[in-house]
């Protein structure tokens, strides 16, 4: 049964639980499918996420073959920094061979943090631009050019939204113009400031965009209070002192999941939040599954998506 994440796919009361996995960097795909094992039953679906951090890594695309023979449902990212439109065509009609139905798109961090800060950075296509041209690519079954394929894929459109660092409206305009571009479900940056993501999704709700799209906070379980050092090197990521004070005091090791728990309880009360994707950076892999138990949302209901 295959997954899809647009709005009405899912039993309503149905919360999304999804978690980021990071592709090895060799082409070795074992340890990739090992950890989709230990998350299968624990997650409805895994982000596949495309050369994290301006790190080459195993492909994404390659990586979804692995993951479904395990029985994962997967999503595939698609950066914009990486390839040009004619890249990705490719792997998009590649993903619909595999019989993927979820792709999220994003612009990815620039090169210069990464590994190979010489890089050439693509961006052949702005965020909305590729929405577009995936939305017709599903809805008329045409290629970029317009040429017609013999049957259209299907595919559910993802996008990553900043929710900090501009006025509330100019976000929510960013947000409503994705949506009016066809995306059909949309992750938060991580989310640590509940009065932060309560605006955001207050005005959200204003213009009715929560009826209309999948939204989804995402979540990083902190290990310690090093690790607030690592979260706030990512653009437009806020983390209140308390937690950091609270991460210091304790000598549990396990201060950081309470706080992520206590997050999921309160972003699940937000009127129009659909679920929550679990970002486990900076070596928390072993952190989701605990963290799903510890937030209540074990066992996952049933999914109810048509193939």
């Amino acid at each position: 049964m295959t997954l899809l994440l647009e709005k009405g796919a899912l039993e309503r009361d149905h919360f999304i639980v999804t978690a980021e996995l990071i592709p090895p960097r060799n082409w070795n795909p074992s340890p990739l499918v090992e950890q989709a094992v230990r998350y299968r039953g624990c997650v409805d679906a895994v982000d596949l996420s495309d050369n994290l951090l301006a790190i080459a890594r195993l492909s994404p695309v390659v990586g979804a073959f692995f993951v479904r023979q395990v029985g994962v449902e997967p999503i595939v990212q698609i950066n914009l920094r990486d390839r040009n439109r004619m890249g990705i065509q490719s792997d998009l009609l590649g993903l619909a061979a595999l019989g993927v139905k979820n792709i999220a798109i994003l612009g990815g961090y620039p090169a210069r943090v990464g590994t190979e800060p010489n890089a050439k950075e693509v961006y052949d296509l702005e965020t909305m631009e590729l929405v577009r041209y995936v939305r017709r690519f599903v809805d008329e079954g045409k290629l970029f050019d317009g040429t017609v394929m013999e049957e259209a894929p299907k595919f559910t459109i993802g996008t990553v939204e900043n929710i900090a660092g501009k006025p509330i409206k100019e976000l929510i305009d960013r947000l409503e113009a994705k949506v009016e571009g066809g995306t059909n479900f949309v992750r938060t940056q991580l989310v640590f400031d509940l009065d932060l993501i309560g605006e955001w999704m207050e005005e959200a709700r204003r213009r009715g965009l929560h009826e209309r799209v999948t939204i989804m906070a995402s979540i990083l379980p902190l290990r310690d209070a090093n690790h607030v050092e690592t979260a706030l090197k990512i653009p437009g990521i806020v983390i209140p002192d308390s937690f950091r004070a609270r991460l210091e005091d304790s000598e549990s090791g396990e201060e950081g999941l309470a706080i992520a728990a206590e997050l999921i309880g309160e972003i699940r009360k937000i009127e129009g939040m659909s679920g929550i994707h679990i970002r486990p950076i900076g070596g928390a892999e072993d952190s989701v599954n605990k963290l799903v138990k510890a937030a209540g949302l074990m066992p996952l209901g049933p999914l109810t998506a048509s193939a």
